[in-house]
């Protein structure tokens, strides 16, 4: 079988359409049709991704020689079905993400904190306000330290507060998640 022949062999073993390769590796239906009738070859690069989708390995699609494709050996970077798409994002920006993704979960991080940080102020603020306020009677502090304390402000500087950890420690996983990734490859 010629590389042309296995393209379109393993496209249809797929039950691919050339829109749906062409999309998975990053090129135009156009280009896969090329590479299925022989008026073109694929690059490198992408013969690498077309084995990948296929299941096969480079070599096979190479050789002349084997009538069956050979099952290829599983990848060592942590490709898996739980890779939520990231494998399958073309050319450069699938590279850089692959790479420095790991700098959104940095990014996520500083942003939570950030968050967080603007919580913890509205809060601080809320209740400062209010004891600065001058008592003008045993009733009157006590209920002043009441309202300040679930005062609307108070409250929504208590939930941004929250959510701002939240953002920050998943920020945090991810980006342990995304940089042992990287380094895998």
């Amino acid at each position: 079988m010629k590389l042309s022949e296995k393209i379109y062999y393993c496209r249809k073993k797929a039950g691919m359409s050339q829109e749906a390769l062409a999309a998975r590796i990053g090129v135009s239906r156009q280009a896969v049709s090329k590479w299925e009738t022989g008026e073109a070859e694929p690059e490198l690069g992408k013969l690498r991704l077309l084995a990948e989708a296929f299941g096969v390995s480079a070599d096979w699609l190479l050789s002349e020689a084997e009538p069956q494709p050979e099952p290829a050996a599983e990848p060592t970077h942590g490709t898996s079905e739980h890779s939520g798409g990231i494998d399958r994002l073309p050319g450069v920006i699938g590279k850089l993400f692959r790479r420095y993704g790991w700098l959104a979960g940095v990014y996520l991080a500083f942003g939570g904190g950030a968050m967080a940080l603007v919580g913890c102020l509205a809060r601080t603020m809320t209740r400062r306000m209010f004891q600065t306020i001058p008592d003008m009677g045993g009733t009157t502090g006590d209920m002043m330290q009441r309202f300040s304390a679930n005062s609307p402000v108070t409250l929504m500087g208590n939930v941004i507060l929250v959510v701002g950890i939240l953002i920050m420690l998943a920020g945090i996983l991810l980006a342990i998640i995304l940089k042992k990734r990287s380094r895998g490859q």
